[in-house]
């Protein structure tokens, strides 16, 4: 509230709030012409900003604030937001930071034990503990250490074997052929026949690809998370992959012009229909590679199409048929 006083012939409005700018003071003839200055002024008043911003003080604000900020720097961003959102959401989002305790983390790991894999519950966990990291070192949160850290999760293998036979694939690309837009059929061709990621696929353009040389030129997106900066590979291009680039080749822009939810929607919808419904799109990469270990290729050569860094992670996606 503002003080109105008496000075001299007039009447003096003065204004008391902490956090704010603007006058603070003037004088009036009347007393009532003061009120009404005092009144309009205030409800104008702005707080004031040092641009530091304020620190959380739930854990629902730390991930509110991380999600807004540092998380866009992910690669995988949308994916990573969903459960961290889903999370600030429920009860333990209303905890405040500095009671937060590895209790609480323990209650709401055990519920989500009870509706997800174990892997998954890792993989959440160990977002928390890079966001309570960064609220406690760069957002002034009163954290009592990083309660995440003390909290294990014992994981289940998840390496899946991918096989994909003939027929089974056939069964795929006659359900994919029934798409209204036939890109989808292109999608997955290409997919089976470069061993790149449906993300890779979907930003690939026709500037970046030479086929008199045979090659494409993948940029991907660098991430935060890991410390990787952006990167840039060759990839070679064997005669199926430039066959198909070639009966549907165009001047520039874009080789596939399909958003990411169109091209999920559209897999999903056909490996239903071709009675495949443990397939995943990221599968036709595992296949892809084996088949090109089968042709003969070295872990060189694998590598440099399906822009591996380490043997150990490329063999994960290398599965032989008995056959």
């Amino acid at each position: 509230m503002a003080t109105i006083r008496k000075s001299g012939n007039g009447w003096q409005a003065l204004i008391r709030r902490r956090g704010h700018q603007g006058p603070k003071s003037k004088t009036f003839a009347s007393r009532r012409h003061a009120e009404l200055w005092a009144q309009a002024l205030e409800q104008t008043l702005r707080p004031q900003t040092s641009g530091v911003p304020k620190a959380p003080q739930t854990l629902a604000e730390a991930i509110e604030a991380y999600v807004a900020g540092p998380l866009q720097k992910h690669r995988s961003a949308r994916n990573e937001a969903y459960p961290l959102l889903a999370t600030a959401s429920s009860w333990i989002g209303g905890i405040p930071l500095e009671e937060l305790t590895t209790q609480h983390l323990a209650v709401w790991r055990d519920q989500r034990l009870e509706t997800v894999q174990p892997n998954t519950v890792m993989r959440e966990l160990r977002n928390l503990r890079v966001l309570m990291d960064w609220c406690r070192e760069e957002r002034g949160a009163q954290l009592r250490g990083n309660p995440a850290r003390g909290l294990r999760v014992k994981g289940q293998g998840d390496g899946r074997i991918a096989h994909l036979s003939r027929q089974e694939e056939q069964r795929l690309l006659e359900a994919l052929k029934q798409r209204q837009d036939p890109q989808h059929l292109l999608l997955t061709l290409l997919a089976l026949a470069t061993a790149m990621r449906r993300s890779e696929l979907l930003a690939l353009r026709w500037e970046e690809i030479d086929l008199e040389r045979k090659v494409a030129r993948i940029t991907r997106k660098g991430c935060a998370a890991t410390g990787y900066r952006q990167a840039e590979r060759v990839v070679p291009l064997g005669k199926h992959a430039i066959a198909l680039l070639r009966a549907n080749s165009k001047a520039s822009g874009r080789v596939l012009e399909l958003t990411s939810c169109s091209a999920r929607s559209g897999f999903e919808r056909a490996r239903r229909e071709a009675g495949l419904p443990e397939l995943r799109f990221h599968d036709l990469r595992h296949v892809a590679i084996s088949r090109l270990w089968s042709e003969g290729m070295n872990a060189l050569e694998i590598s440099a199409t399906s822009g591996h860094r380490d043997l150990k992670m490329l063999m994960r996606y290398s599965h032989f048929s008995p056959s």
